[in-house]
């Protein structure tokens, strides 16, 4: 399911969002996409590895995720992440 955020960025990250449009031809959209796609998944690396460390339960990755168990299994299997 996707949802569409309106939000207003600082001007340096709009200077990147910019200068990355400029050079792939893409749209501004896409570009935030991508920024937003990478952010989650570092929160999510460090999540599990909190996980790893033992400072996290599966579950409660899960939860600070907004994820069930198995959404959690099927995401770290497909970044390669071990359970």
């Amino acid at each position: 399911m996707a949802v569409s955020v309106h939000t207003v960025v600082d001007d340096r990250i709009a200077k990147y969002v910019n200068r990355i449009k400029e050079q792939r031809h893409a749209t501004e959209a896409a570009v935030v996409r991508e920024l937003i796609d990478g952010g989650y998944e570092g929160v999510v690396r460090h999540l599990h590895a909190r996980y790893q460390r033992g400072e996290f339960t599966f579950r409660s990755v899960a939860d600070a995720l907004g994820l069930s168990v198995r959404e959690l299994y099927d995401l770290f299997e497909r970044q390669g992440l071990p359970t």
